[in-house]
């Protein structure tokens, strides 16, 4: 999934592609102090025809900010490390249409319809304003994920556990 700059990170100097190109990141050089990193934003900037109810999108956000307290947690503890605040944004959304998928299914046995989501994530010194790490993002369920293709908003899950994942990969020096 192709990600759009939507001005929510603080900067995009410093980004670098990822040798897959599938994103653009900075990996903190620093080791980050887990008992003083907050996630202090989780927001939708998804822009377009978007159809997803209130409800449908907090549970998207919700996710998204559980993938990423669950990276937090893995850090190993520091009394030396930097404390930081994390904030989030999905960018973009793809979600699927069950229906098409069992109709695709049924007429030549594979789901055609995929989806998942981008995101920017950004780490930013508490200290110092200054970002320590970021992450410019989007991600598509695989082919293989047969149990996303009859959800609508599974594949989109999946992508944000990824994403959370990978980021959670640039909180380590």
């Amino acid at each position: 999934m192709a990600t759009k700059t939507s001005g929510f990170l603080g900067s995009y100097d410093h980004l670098v592609p990822a040798t897959d190109g599938s994103m653009r990141m900075l990996r903190t050089p620093y080791a980050l102090d887990p008992a003083h990193t907050v996630i202090t934003a989780v927001e939708w900037r998804v822009t377009g025809s978007n159809r997803l109810s209130a409800e449908e999108r907090a549970m998207l956000l919700s996710a998204l900010k559980t993938g990423l307290q669950q990276e937090i947690n893995r850090l190993p503890a520091t009394h030396s490390g930097r404390s930081v605040e994390i904030r989030a944004a999905i960018t973009d959304i793809a979600t699927v249409s069950p229906a098409l998928n069992v109709l695709s299914v049924a007429l030549i046995a594979a789901p055609l319809d995929r989806g998942g989501a981008a995101v920017e994530i950004e780490a930013v010194d508490t200290d110092t304003g200054n970002q320590l790490a970021a992450m410019s993002m989007g991600y598509f369920a695989p082919m293989s994920d047969l149990q996303a293709r009859f959800s609508s908003l599974a594949p989109a899950t999946i992508a944000l556990n990824k994403e959370s994942a990978e980021f959670g990969s640039l909180l380590h020096p």
